[in-house]
């Protein structure tokens, strides 16, 4: 499998040559080529929509340690600019791409306002305004033996913060792709109503309050705020106060709350000698690569 390092260093010999030339995805594919994967997709959202992984730089972290060097950046919006180039998923509209060297500026793309290949500030940051935002790792590459375990093994494949949401699943059928949508109920431990967000701050601007036990239609799940539509509005909620038909955790809360959002105790409400974790179906999804490691030296 091919290493990444050498689809980092191969962007570098291009520096200065034109964008006319060679825009975003042309030089990205002429990495690619030169490391000996040829590729021919049309512009940064088949890119998008091709990676194994995609999140913010830091779901990226967190999930896998770091960002690697020759990991895959995208500029994401929800502008609904995907719509004109023929997408109806709710992955958003990926408008430019480039490549993470971890070196020089830390990155390396064909700017279109530069007019040529050049570098491009990146410190493993997500960038605001219009900047770098999404990671994208690519499971035809190999980006050391921790992070291709945890990309393939550990249910990682598929999974957005950004975008692709693991709250759905794909289906093809007759060459269209087919998004089934889940729904969750809204939980908190305290509190009557959970606040439905503009963007994923705590910080952003207030769209709706949603009662305890609303159901709302999950678009995006991520690992701290998920995307949802509730009586016709879309915004982010974080995701501890999502209930999954499947998640065995107590909509009230009883039990003693952990820092991490974990609910610990019994029905009693007191602590017992012997405790059972319940955890939401985002937490779960973080702890099942241990698990699997664990179960494999059994």
């Amino acid at each position: 499998m091919v290493k990444v390092e050498d689809l980092a260093r191969a962007g570098f010999k291009y520096l200065g040559r034109s964008y006319k030339e060679m825009d975003c995805q042309k030089f990205v594919e002429k990495c690619l080529a030169d490391i000996g994967i040829r590729m021919d997709l049309p512009g940064s959202n088949p890119w998008f929509r091709k990676m194994t992984w995609t999140g913010t730089p830091e779901e990226c972290k967190k999930r896998f340690g770091c960002v690697p060097a020759g990991a895959f950046l995208f500029i994401l919006a929800f502008d609904g600019g995907e719509r004109a180039r023929g997408y109806t998923d709710i992955l958003g509209n990926a408008s430019h791409i480039g490549i993470v060297t971890n070196t020089g500026k830390g990155a390396i793309h064909s700017s279109q306002s530069r007019g040529e290949v050049c570098e491009s500030a990146f410190r493993g940051k997500t960038i605001p305004n219009g900047g770098w935002n999404r990671v994208g790792l690519w499971n035809a590459l190999s980006y050391g033996a921790k992070i291709d375990a945890l990309l393939n093994g550990g249910n990682a494949a598929g999974q957005t913060d950004s975008p692709r949401p693991t709250g759905e699943e794909s289906i093809e059928q007759d060459g269209k792709e087919e998004t089934m949508e889940q729904t969750a109920t809204i939980r908190a431990v305290s509190g009557s109503t959970v606040n439905l967000r503009k963007h994923q701050d705590k910080g952003s601007a207030l769209v709706d309050r949603m009662p305890i036990g609303a159901t709302v239609t999950v678009e995006y799940l991520g690992d701290e705020w998920s995307r949802v539509r509730y009586k016709g509005k879309t915004g982010y909620v974080m995701t501890e106060f999502l209930k999954f038909d499947d998640d065995h955790s107590s909509a009230s809360g009883s039990g003693f709350e952990t820092e991490n959002g974990f609910d610990i105790g019994d029905e009693s409400g007191e602590k017992p000698d012997q405790v059972m974790i319940s955890l939401s179906r985002a937490q779960a999804e973080l702890l099942r690569p241990v698990l699997n490691a664990l179960l494999n030296q059994l």
